[in-house]
């Protein structure tokens, strides 16, 4: 606790300096992708957009492929001072506000419309704010991973039988664990980072993920099978630390914010059109791509919606979102 109050008051006042005087803004941004796939081009063009508005005032330094640690290691930098922003996914993000989970309940979304209709309506942006008042992390953006697909080494997903008692690797986030309990498998929480070696030592037999990420880092050569369940779409937040932006020009807030936009807008439009090609590409390498009828599926995990309400609020939130 020390350590992190005497991080915060030198973060608080070198930025205070660097106010006064006048000087560019330098801002770490880490995030666990290449700097050429998933979120690497959006960051790319978050640093172009920002250069046409803020000239040299900002400057954003990339450190990608997950250099600076994890995620829940990069977005506790944030509350300590060590990063000024991160790309962390909506799925860890629950962990400081629950409410952001919404997006990730399962079965939601059924195409692209939805999902970027939510963000331009800026459907999320009161639980945005509550998270920079309350835990001084903005989200400026949102970026996106894309649905996500079940990789599996045991059989291929076609009905919920062939989920049951499947060690699935999820992230650590309680709505991916309701999610699959309810589907009959057994979640168990993996680091992405020790996923592969998890997979070929048998520590878990599936994992789920968007089928970009899951060409991006060659995790076909870990699985046999990519079933299209589509189950839950997944994105990650832009994220600035609250005392950093605070501390801004309003010129200089607004330059940020716009450009965290326009990037992620764009990131997005990739995302969608790479996931719309990319199965073809993991057939190719050998993995046997299946579709199948989601119908059982969705009416499995109604009572995870059902609890995520009761237990988070939100039902406002969830029927804005549907809107269309």
């Amino acid at each position: 606790m020390r350590n992190r109050l005497i991080a915060t008051v030198a973060l608080a006042l070198v930025v205070a300096v660097s106010a006064m005087a006048g000087e560019k803004f330098v801002l770490k941004l880490a995030h666990d992708q290449k700097s050429d796939q998933g979120y690497g081009p959006g960051v790319s063009r978050l640093v172009e957009l920002l250069k046409e508005k803020a000239g040299d005032k900002i400057e954003i330094q990339v450190f990608d492929n997950g250099v600076l640690g994890n995620e829940r290691d990069v977005t506790e930098g944030i509350t300590l001072g060590s990063v000024e922003m991160s790309i962390t996914t909506l799925g860890v993000m629950t962990n400081y506000e629950p409410r952001l989970g919404i997006i990730n309940l399962p079965f939601l979304f059924s195409d692209w419309k939805q999902i970027n209709s939510v963000f331009e309506r800026g459907v999320m942006n009161p639980v945005f704010e509550d998270l920079a008042n309350k835990r001084k992390m903005r989200v400026l953006s949102v970026y996106a991973l894309g649905f996500r697909n079940i990789a599996s080494n045991r059989a291929p997903i076609k009905t919920l039988d062939d989920l049951k008692g499947l060690k699935l690797r999820v992230p650590q986030a309680p709505l991916f664990i309701d999610t699959f309990k309810a589907l009959g498998a057994n979640p168990t929480p993996v680091p992405w980072g020790e996923l592969y070696t998890a997979m070929q030592t048998k520590v878990v037999d599936a994992f789920e993920n968007s089928s970009p990420v899951i060409e991006q880092f060659k995790m076909y050569e870990v699985a046999k099978y990519l079933s299209k369940t589509g189950h839950i779409w997944e994105g990650g937040c832009l994220l600035v630390s609250e005392r950093i932006f605070a501390s801004m020009p309003k010129e200089l807030r607004t330059a940020l914010t716009e450009a965290a936009v326009e990037s992620a807008a764009y990131q997005r439009g990739l995302i969608q059109k790479e996931s719309e090609e990319v199965e073809d590409a993991l057939a190719r390498q050998g993995m046997a791509v299946n579709g199948l009828d989601i119908a059982p599926f969705r009416a499995a995990v109604k009572n995870v919606h059902d609890e995520f309400i009761k237990k988070n609020g939100g039902k406002e939130l969830l029927d804005s979102m549907l809107k269309p």
